[in-house]
């Protein structure tokens, strides 16, 4: 049976079929999981897959990648650092290309690039994937969708992995974020992804707040996001003020 019609059983009504898919695929994970995590990553990838196809498969991904046992977590990192070059770059290519391409929220191609990032970043792999990143939210011909799940990706990035390993990248990271809160874009989605991807970085842009025209510049943008008419933007604008208040108070 195609993987995609097994990933669509995943959220049958029916409890057989139920029962199937989950058989299916924990014996695809148990026989070869490098060959299952990279067909799951082509059909997360492939467009023409219905939306449950590829939210089931970006979930079966990520649950190959992390999980809420922090040493169980710590082990899936490891074990997809063993995995040959040629497949993590193949898996990697096809989920940072899925971003934007989803039409469901929140994107399953923001939490699987950042899972893998978590595992890579901190050993120097995916060197060029911030730049990437910040590239899909500045460019003008970037798409509502691909803004929002990029910064999705940013900020869930930024949530889970050490300060210190992307201190010496905050300016790129800020201007992304910043470029996605500021008041002209035209999206409440994609103002809301940025502020909450600003709340989880804020630990690590310590130098921007010691220099006064850039920390004058942040303020000046997350106090615009808090008058939004938006609620969701306002309430994530305001507790960004408050943890700005906590670590860098002595700046105010």
């Amino acid at each position: 049976m195609q993987i995609v019609q097994i990933l669509e059983k995943t959220v049958s009504p029916d409890k057989d079929e139920l029962l199937v898919a989950k058989n299916f695929l924990e014996q695809a994970a148990a026989t070869n999981l490098p060959g299952f995590i990279r067909a799951l990553s082509d059909v997360l990838a492939f467009a023409g897959n219905s939306p449950v196809a590829r939210m089931a498969a970006g979930l079966q991904l990520k649950n190959q990648l992390t999980s809420k046992d922090p040493t169980i977590k710590y082990q899936y990192q490891e074990r997809w650092l063993t995995f040959p070059e040629d497949m993590r770059e193949y898996v990697k290519k096809n989920i940072v290309g899925s971003l934007g391409t989803e039409s469901s929220r929140p994107s399953s191609a923001a939490q699987c690039v950042a899972y893998v990032a978590v595992a890579e970043l901190p050993v120097g792999q995916w060197p060029n994937l911030m730049q990437k990143l910040v590239d899909n939210v500045v460019n003008e011909k970037s798409t509502e969708m691909e803004r929002e799940s990029t910064l999705e990706a940013i900020g869930y990035i930024c949530q889970d992995i050490n300060s210190e390993i992307l201190e010496h990248q905050s300016n790129q990271i800020l201007t992304a974020i910043i470029h996605g809160m500021r008041k002209s874009e035209p999206s409440n989605h994609v103002r809301l992804a940025a502020t909450n991807a600003l709340l989880n970085s804020l630990e690590f842009t310590k130098a921007n707040f010691e220099e006064t025209a850039e920390r004058n510049y942040i303020m000046e943008v997350v106090c615009e996001a808090t008058q939004s008419t938006d609620t969701q933007i306002c309430v994530a604008a305001l507790q960004c003020l408050v943890k700005i208040l906590t670590l860098y108070y002595q700046h105010m």
